[in-house]
């Protein structure tokens, strides 16, 4: 812990006004840098009282993702305890990328407050204003074969699933990658990999979960299709503690995988998607698909029954 970040810490341990003349006693500084870090805060969004002959009082945090307020709902081993932050990022799964290249421990998040060339599948725009959802990359370095990778999106799906769950909030699974809440989208997740030719050599799970977003912050093409869990629960949420229990939902899932295998996890998806015997419509860039799933297979393809004959499906838009 920096001292800056131990006067936090002293600051929140209270109660009431804490002197100058404490946090400089306990951390054996002078008053002086007492003050110049209690300036620093201020300028990170941490609003203080200050009360001459009583001290600080801290009196709200800001919801920013930074590493520190994160690191504060962790309650992982691994996963999230190396978090890089940017306030601006082009795209935190570029940004986790070129760190995983440089030999990131398995683990390591990108946090942004927003990004300007965020994407979705089939590199479609993924709207992020400012401080408002959660955008964030995560390395994983799986000790798997390139061709049993798809499962992995399943693994940050169920982690979001869980989270929206934590929330009362009643969320439905999408094949491949996305979760909708009232049949609107509030997360998407994309997967970007490197490999060798027998081994992949690590993964980026991007998320995108909306949390605090406005229909007002939403583009007139996604206002009906995305919600949030704000419009959803009528409330703002602390996005740090949002991310801090999907990290802790990713590292279980992770570990289950790594323990029973990605085939473990397709089933969970699978009963947790409640998808078998609805009738679905995939779309391709040159062909659409129409009939009744059943289920994924151990691949994490999809299994569409057209009129008695199982097509399996390893890509395409679907609709309910």
């Amino acid at each position: 812990m920096n001292r800056l970040h131990a006067v936090l810490a002293a600051l929140r341990e209270g109660p009431g006004y804490v002197s100058g003349a404490a946090i400089a006693a306990r951390l054996e500084i002078s008053r002086t840098a007492v003050w110049k870090y209690v300036k620093q805060l201020e300028g990170l969004g941490y609003r203080l009282e200050k009360v001459k002959g009583k001290g600080y009082q801290l009196t709200e945090t800001p919801d920013r993702l930074y590493p520190w307020e994160i690191d504060r709902r962790l309650t992982t081993r691994y996963m999230g305890r190396n978090v890089i932050y940017r306030d601006r990022a082009d795209s935190t799964n570029g940004i986790a990328f070129k760190l995983a290249l440089d030999g990131a421990p398995e683990g390591t998040c990108v946090v942004a407050e927003t990004q300007s060339a965020g994407k979705g599948r089939l590199q479609r725009p993924w709207v992020s204003p400012y401080a408002a959802n959660l955008y964030l990359s995560v390395v994983l370095r799986p000790k798997i074969h390139p061709s049993q990778v798809y499962p992995v999106t399943f693994l940050s799906s169920l982690a979001v699933y869980d989270t929206v769950r934590a929330y009362e909030i009643d969320p439905k699974l999408k094949w491949p990658n996305d979760v909708l809440v009232g049949g609107r989208k509030i997360c998407g997740t994309l997967l970007e990999l490197s490999t060798e030719a027998d081994a992949v050599r690590f993964v980026i799970v991007g998320i995108g979960l909306n949390v605090n977003m406005r229909q007002n912050e939403m583009t007139e093409e996604i206002r009906t299709k995305a919600t949030s869990l704000a419009l959803e629960a009528k409330k703002v949420f602390e996005r740090a503690q949002v991310c801090g229990i999907l990290l802790a939902n990713l590292e279980r899932y992770y570990d289950l995988a790594k323990k029973d295998g990605l085939k473990a996890i397709c089933g969970l998806w699978e009963e947790k998607a409640r998808i078998k015997g609805t009738y679905l419509e995939v779309v391709q860039p040159e062909r659409v698909f129409r009939g009744v799933a059943e289920g994924i297979d151990t691949e994490g393809a999809l299994l569409l029954n057209q009129e008695g004959t199982i097509t399996r499906i390893i890509a395409g838009d679907v609709t309910f």
